[in-house]
């Protein structure tokens, strides 16, 4: 398995953790309704929006490279 590859795996394996995290923060929340719960849901939102940015840019910047 190519670096690049690797790379593209990380960014979508931390994404989806990052989603499913949010989700349960939420989730304990809204049973216990405590507000460490959603401020991590909040992070782990935050978190996840800059994964899917910095996964975007990775990809345009390789193939920038591949075109070179």
């Amino acid at each position: 398995m190519s670096l690049k590859s690797f790379h593209i795996l990380f960014i979508c394996i931390s994404t989806l953790f990052s989603i499913l995290f949010g989700y349960w923060c939420y989730n304990e929340w809204s049973q216990f309704g405590e507000t460490l719960y959603i401020s991590y849901a909040l992070i782990a939102v935050l978190f996840t929006m800059g994964l899917l940015v910095y996964g975007k840019w990775f990809l345009r910047e390789i193939d920038e490279i591949n075109e070179v």
